[in-house]
């Protein structure tokens, strides 16, 4: 069992860039605003991610409002967290889910902040997955 980590980057070979690249093709097809990357604030969601993987639980940063002060967010500010094998089913997951679909399509949403570790071997969320955090807002 082993953890794959990538630094958060804007490039889009990395599972940062790919992740936030399917949720801004959803995004657009919803014709909304396409998000920019925060690398800084993907450092954060990168350190929510591997509490995730270290508890063996999912669930949304306990400290959100703390996460984004020292950004522009006063419009709106939320979170999605999953894992799943691929980071396209990730994205269907969330969109699947009521609550997480909705804060997908927020239509203040500017900047996003996203943390992703591929957990190879067995996990809480199965074998091989990917486990991820996006911290977004506007």
């Amino acid at each position: 069992m082993g953890l794959v980590a990538t630094t958060p980057s804007v490039g889009a070979a990395s599972p940062e860039g790919k992740l936030l690249r399917i949720i801004n093709r959803v995004r657009d097809q919803h014709a909304l605003h396409t998000l920019r990357l925060n690398v800084r604030l993907s450092q954060d969601a990168e350190r929510h991610t591997r509490t995730m993987i270290r508890q063996a639980k999912l669930y949304d940063p306990p400290n959100l409002a703390r996460l984004l002060r020292p950004y522009d967010w006063k419009r709106v500010g939320a979170s999605v967290s999953g894992c799943n094998a691929t980071l396209a089913g990730l994205v269907r997951a969330w969109m699947a889910h009521g609550h997480h679909r909705e804060i997908l399509l927020l239509p203040g949403l500017r900047s996003a902040g996203v943390g992703v570790i591929f957990q190879a071997g067995r996990s809480a969320c199965g074998r091989d997955q990917f486990w991820a955090t996006a911290i977004m807002y506007g």
